[in-house]
């Protein structure tokens, strides 16, 4: 059994942001979540008609997921991305993995 763990985040944006601001704050957040230990993978995408986004990462294990959430109270670029969600559309899950291919790139 693996002892990956995929963190699963879905919402909306902020009122007033656009997915260009999202987009570009993103680029940011990226640049320090691909810094993290334990990263395998992240990818973020829309559903067309409701507008809800959805950020699916990869970690390599639970505590490597939750290291990262805990430091994104205090990290200024992760503070900065929160901004631009709507807090009430917010829901996050961390599950671990039961099953699953090789990661490749």
């Amino acid at each position: 059994m693996s002892t990956n763990c995929v963190e699963i985040a879905t919402f909306k944006l902020a009122n007033g942001v656009t997915e260009a601001d999202f987009l570009e704050q993103n680029e940011h957040f990226m640049a320090y979540i691909k810094a993290q230990p334990g990263l395998l993978y992240r990818s973020v995408s829309k559903h067309a008609d409701s507008g809800v986004y959805t950020d699916l990462v990869y970690w390599n294990t639970l505590e490597d997921a939750k290291r990262v959430q805990a430091a994104f109270a205090h990290e200024q670029v992760c503070q900065q991305f929160a901004e631009l969600i709507d807090k009430d559309s917010l829901s996050l899950t961390l599950t671990e993995v039961v099953a699953q291919t090789p990661c490749s790139e």
